[in-house]
């Protein structure tokens, strides 16, 4: 609450990020059986949108026993829902059938990634 005359504080989100981003979720599809022959290339097609800096993050959803289970996520940059939704149809696992996907929109708005680079033995640490 404010004294009377006095200027209101700006809402926590003024100076957010702001980033769109679109997450794609990735569920089992009607041909599970395809799954396993499809990791190669699904790993490959990943990496190439990682290296052309499509891809922020990826990764499977875990089970209550800390395994990889059936579902998982994507984070892209696109610059609309269409090109998300090619990226997503894209995917290997997608084609075959062996998993479905959603699109979702997601603005970034907080959040924090520490990354530490030792120059000394060219490593790294991410938190």
């Amino acid at each position: 609450m404010t004294a009377r005359g006095a200027t209101p504080e700006p809402a926590p989100t003024a100076g957010s990020l702001n980033k769109q981003l679109f997450v794609i979720f990735s569920e089992p599809g009607p041909r599970q059986d395809a799954l396993a022959a499809q990791i190669p290339a699904h790993l490959h097609y990943l990496i190439g949108l990682e290296k052309r800096g499509t891809l922020f993050m990826s990764g499977p959803f875990l089970d209550a026993s800390g395994n990889p289970g059936p579902s998982g996520m994507l984070i892209v940059r696109a610059g609309s829902t269409d090109e998300a939704t090619a990226i997503a149809a894209a995917d290997p696992f997608h084609i075959s059938g062996a998993r479905s996907f959603r699109v979702q929109e997601w603005q970034v708005h907080q959040g924090r990634i520490d990354i530490a680079v030792d120059l000394s033995d060219r490593t790294y640490h991410l938190r």
